[in-house]
Formats: structure tokens, C-alpha cells, sequence
């Protein structure tokens, strides 16, 4: 039995990442098409869904009707889109060459083409009024039903069906067909989910039960985070500040820690063979790995004085490149 979107946004006022996880995954397209319809780009429209959905989640439990999600979301973007239009005056509403990431290996003839391409399914859709345009890019771009428009946009079926009508009137086969491959290819994927949760605005998610394998953090601050039943395995954490942290039964092999402050942390049944720490100060009142496999797991130039190991598989662990078994022999004949 599916969970109901009322349940979801319940579960997400809780703290539960998984619920809003997938909450994400059924508005992420809706709002960034959405954004996109109103400013052009595609760019500056993922930036305006990645600030609604950071916002949303703090501010979920104002939402007094749980099942008015989908219109909620949407007047946020619409009022993230006029807050971005009235401070960006002197700027072009479109412009294709915002923020572009050019693809590895792309030829100078491709990125032209590719550029080409968008000014026309652009110049294509301003053709339509914003309300009929709207209608038409959230039907395309994420395979939207007209009933879950309806409820987004807050219109009648029969008024998202008007709409749609009028805009394959004007754009003919060939040019809908254009805009229907351009937005497809542009939508969002779940390298979105990892952005908004990755963001640095939310420093005190509590991570439950998502998957991140071989996610990247790089630079952003994690302080008091809870990482809850997740799978991190060959996840990168650079530059980070993640003191007060908590990792509980977590898959960190082969994961790596470089440069990352991780003061009075507490890390339990998590396993870690082959996890990597370099350069990582552990300060703080205690630093603590209980019932955890350190089985292969390596330490380098890391402060140690301040950790405390319990109960945990420290076989084949190495602290600066010489083995426990190594240094726990040399301890006992030195006593």
C-alpha cells in the first residue's frame, strides 16, 4: 500500500529525510518547470528549486493542509521567481549562457548546436501566454498528469485541458515535439535530491534511511547532523565542519574523511572497513566508536588523544601506516 503525500509531509516535519526525500522526488520537476517557465533558463530555474525545497523543509510544518502541498510549493516559486526578477532589473531574463556546463569532450559545433536548440524551444514557448506556457512545460517535462497539474497549479482539469489545447494549437507537431525532447533532457534527475540535502542552509538534517553511495561533501557545514541508517559507502567528506555529529548504523566502507573536523562525535554499530580519515582534528569533550567494524580502516596525521573505542573490530585498523597489531605489540614490550 503507497504511503499517502499527507503521511509524507508528517513524516518530514518529523525529521524524516527519506519522507522528504520523496517528497522532492514527486515536485522536483513541477517546481523547477514551474521556475523555468517564468524566467528561461534552465540554470537559474534549478537554483530557484533547490532554494524552494531547502525553504519548504523548514518551513513544512506551517502548512496547515498537508494535502495542499503541491499549490503551496507553487506559490513559493512563484515568489522566489519575482523575488529573483526584481533584484535581477538589468539582467536579461534569458540568457543561455548563465551558469553553462559544458559537457566533457563537447565540440565547439556542439555546444552551439545545444545552445541553438534552447534558444528555439524557448523562442517556441514565449510564443504562449505565461499561464498556457506553464500548463505546457510541466505536461512535457516530467510526464505530469493533467490531474496532478490541476492540483499543483490549483486549477480545474478542465482549465489545465483548455490550456494544453491552445498551446498545441499554436507550437504544431514539429515544434512540440522540439520542446517535449528539450525539456526531457533537461529535467531533473536524483543528483537534485543530493543537492538540496547537501545544502549548507541545512546543517541539522537529520539523514535517515537515504541513499548516498559515493555522494561527494565538499566545503559546506555539517555541524550536529544525524546520519541515520544510510548507505555512504565510498561517500567524500572534504573540508567540512561536522563537530557534534552522529553517525548510527551506517555503511561507511571505504569512505573518506579529509580535513574534516569531527569534535565530540559519536559513531555506533556503523561499519568502516577501509574508511579513510586524514588530517582530522578530534577534540571536544569525547569522541566516541562503539560496536563498530574498523576492520582495514586507516588514520593519518589525525589527533586520537580525545577518542574512545568500545566493543568495536579493530583488525588490520592503522595509525600512520603501522597496524594496531603493530603498535599494541610494541606498547606491550615496552611496558
Amino acid at each position: 500500500m503507497s504511503v499517502t503525500e499527507a503521511e509524507l509531509v508528517k513524516r518530514a516535519c518529523k525529521g524524516d529525510s527519506e519522507a522528504f526525500s520523496d517528497l522532492i522526488g514527486r515536485y522536483a520537476n513541477a517546481v523547477y518547470g514551474a521556475a523555468y517557465g517564468k524566467l528561461g533558463d534552465f540554470h537559474r530555474a534549478q537554483d530557484i528549486a533547490q532554494e524552494v525545497f531547502v525553504k519548504a523543509f523548514k518551513k513544512l510544518s506551517s502548512l496547515k493542509d498537508p494535502d495542499k502541498l503541491g499549490s503551496w510549493l507553487y506559490a513559493v516559486t512563484n515568489r522566489e521567481c519575482l523575488d529573483w526578477l526584481r533584484s535581477s532589473k538589468n539582467e536579461s531574463v534569458y540568457d543561455p549562457e548563465h551558469n553553462e556546463n559544458i559537457p566533457l569532450h563537447e565540440t565547439a559545433e556542439d555546444t552551439w548546436l545545444r545552445k541553438e536548440l534552447r534558444n528555439e524551444v524557448w523562442q517556441a514557448l514565449s510564443n504562449l501566454t505565461e499561464a498556457n506556457r506553464t500548463v505546457t512545460i510541466l505536461y512535457y517535462i516530467d510526464d505530469y498528469k493533467i490531474r496532478e497539474i490541476s492540483s499543483f497549479l490549483g486549477l480545474s482539469v478542465e482549465a489545465v485541458e483548455s490550456r494544453l489545447r491552445r498551446s498545441r494549437t499554436i507550437l504544431k507537431k514539429e515544434l512540440l515535439s522540439m520542446v517535449n525532447e528539450n525539456l526531457n533532457q533537461n529535467k531533473l534527475n536524483e543528483e537534485f535530491k543530493k543537492k538540496v540535502f547537501q545544502d549548507e542552509r541545512m546543517p541539522e538534517t537529520q539523514f535517515r534511511r537515504v541513499a548516498m553511495v559515493e555522494s561527494d561533501f565538499d566545503d559546506i557545514d555539517m555541524y550536529k547532523t544525524k546520519f541515520v541508517n544510510i548507505n555512504l559507502e565510498g561517500a567524500s567528506f572534504d573540508n567540512i565542519n561536522m563537530s557534534k555529529t552522529v553517525f548510527h548504523d551506517i555503511n561507511m566502507h571505504h569512505a573518506k574523511f579529509i580535513e574534516v573536523g569531527l569534535w565530540e562525535i559519536e559513531i555506533g554499530k556503523c561499519v568502516m572497513g577501509g574508511a579513510y580519515f586524514h588530517d582530522i582534528g578530534m577534540e571536544g569533550k569525547s569522541n566516541t566508536f562503539e560496536n563498530c567494524d574498523l576492520t582495514g580502516t586507516s588514520f593519518t596525521n589525525c589527533n586520537l588523544s580525545n577518542v574512545e573505542i568500545k566493543d568495536c573490530d579493530i583488525s588490520g585498523l592503522k595509525i600512520n601506516g603501522v597496524s594496531i597489531e603493530a603498535l599494541l605489540e610494541n606498547y606491550s614490550s615496552n611496558k
